[in-house]
């Protein structure tokens, strides 16, 4: 995808002057990476909000820093945002090059109608719901549409060796990895409350993790 575009100012306000800078309306940035040094930034708040929604992780960005010439290509990297209030607090961007491939995860989208759900027989268990993938920055899609409407009957999967994927684009995840399933209903059912439960236990300490990432992040970048 074509990259988006930042305009950012060079940031004297550290440590706690951040707070200050943020009831400004401004957002802290730091931009950082291989082949050049970090960079303390700040942009407009509601301009970084909309390039965050925008751009996501997978859609390069350049930004244009006040002052200098050129652009410094980067991906989000880390967004800390405040637990209550929602306002982002600091945003990492990784500066990136375009003539290097990057390993950058994708979301998958299943899209069709399996003939196994027909009647009630069977559900589809969405088992991979994103994948690794290798591509140069500004071929890096958006997400990935996976077809179900081949899974015809109960135990039939798609994996990801039947994705279709963009040109330039490679999946890095082994070819066999399942990425839908068709299951008997109540099997699926089961399936998905056991996944659920797992997937609870393991988000709640991944959320801890993000939260003290974030603090981290948060604190890093206040003193930077």
């Amino acid at each position: 995808m074509p990259a988006l575009s930042l305009e950012t100012a060079p940031r004297t306000s550290l440590g706690r002057k951040n707070k200050a800078l943020r009831r400004s309306g401004l957002t802290p940035l730091h931009l950082y990476g291989p082949g050049g040094d970090p960079l303390i930034l700040q942009a407009p708040a509601p301009i970084v909000r909309k390039l965050l929604v925008s751009a996501g992780k997978t859609t390069a960005v350049n930004i244009a820093i006040e002052g200098t010439d050129g652009e410094e290509l980067s991906f989000v990297r880390d967004v800390a945002v405040h637990p209550v209030t929602g306002e982002i607090q600091h945003v990492d961007f990784l500066r990136i090059h375009a003539d290097r491939k990057v390993e950058i995860p994708v979301e998958i989208t299943l899209v069709g109608e399996a003939p196994a759900t027909r009647g009630g027989a069977a559900q589809i268990n969405h088992v991979t719901r994103s994948l690794m993938v290798l591509a140069f920055p500004l071929r890096v899609p958006s997400g990935i549409e996976a077809d179900i409407t081949g899974l015809e009957e109960v135990g039939d999967v798609l994996r990801v060796s039947d994705l279709t994927l963009p040109d330039g684009v490679e999946a890095t995840a082994h070819p066999d990895d399942v990425v839908a399933r068709a299951q008997k209903q109540r099997e699926a059912e089961v399936f998905e409350v056991v996944g659920l439960e797992a997937a609870g236990v393991e988000g709640e300490e991944g959320a801890e993790g993000e939260a003290a990432e974030g603090a981290e992040g948060e604190d890093s970048g206040d003193d930077a």
